[in-house]
């Protein structure tokens, strides 16, 4: 996971190899479960070096959250023009349903007529692709809830490493390890009782041994509302 020396050696093995004609290289913008944050920059760089390499970038816990107008951590790393696939959810951070797909007329044009789950599903309704409109647009002016969002999430973040427990990740996905199971159900729980709507994640959705609480935040709350959950971490 995120190790790029590693798809460095097997995208230089791709690119003398004749028979491989493309290399799809399949990112998380933001992974949502450890809340760590791919480096698009240095996958851009692969991409210039390995002329085979396709990048397809998935913005479902991006988009809203990053970039001056929160269309992703694309935009924020400045790298949008050089992604293949830029996939988006509408699910997430735009409180909608749905997703989208930017690339070329191309790649649309084939995809429109050859991707058999599109071809075969049935459209949105008017009024959710009305509503996601809607909330793009509203979205693109929300800076000062980006900021308030990163500031709660950094926050938390370094509380809770503070209390010397294992908190991985960068972004507002804050996940809180345990290891055992059994801790992180009785963790949630006692967060759950407290007020805080907290999960617990286990095997398989996350390695053995690794079982956690994942708190997502939003950008409306502030440090007051937060601050009474680390009584309960």
């Amino acid at each position: 996971h995120q190790d790029y020396s590693q798809l460095d050696k097997i995208l230089l093995t791709a690119q003398n190899d004749s028979s491989i004609d493309k290399v799809f290289v399949v990112v998380e913008s933001v992974y949502s479960m450890d809340g760590d944050i791919v480096d698009l920059q240095h996958l851009s760089s692969l991409k210039s070096l390995y002329p085979k390499v396709m990048l397809y970038v998935d913005e479902a816990h991006g988009v809203g959250v990053y970039g001056e107008r929160g269309l992703g951590v694309a935009e924020a790393q400045g790298v949008v023009e050089q992604i293949d696939f830029l996939v988006g959810a509408f699910g997430k951070a735009l409180a909608s349903l749905g997703g989208y797909l930017i690339c070329t007329p191309l790649i649309r044009e084939y995809l429109i007529n050859k991707m058999r789950p599109l071809i075969f599903s049935t459209n949105l309704a008017p009024i959710n692709a009305a509503w996601s409109f809607f909330v793009v647009r509203k979205m693109l002016d929300m800076q000062k809830e980006r900021a308030n969002l990163q500031r709660i999430s950094s926050l938390l973040r370094q509380t809770v490493v503070d209390k010397g427990l294992d908190c991985p990740g960068q972004s507002h996905i804050v996940p809180i390890v345990y290891g055992s199971n059994e801790l992180a159900v009785q963790k949630s729980l006692t967060m759950l009782k407290a007020g805080f709507y907290v999960l617990p994640i286990r095997y398989p959705t996350v390695p053995q041994g690794q079982a956690r609480v994942r708190i997502s935040l939003q950008a409306t709350l502030d440090w007051k509302q937060i601050e009474p959950l680390l009584a309960y971490c």
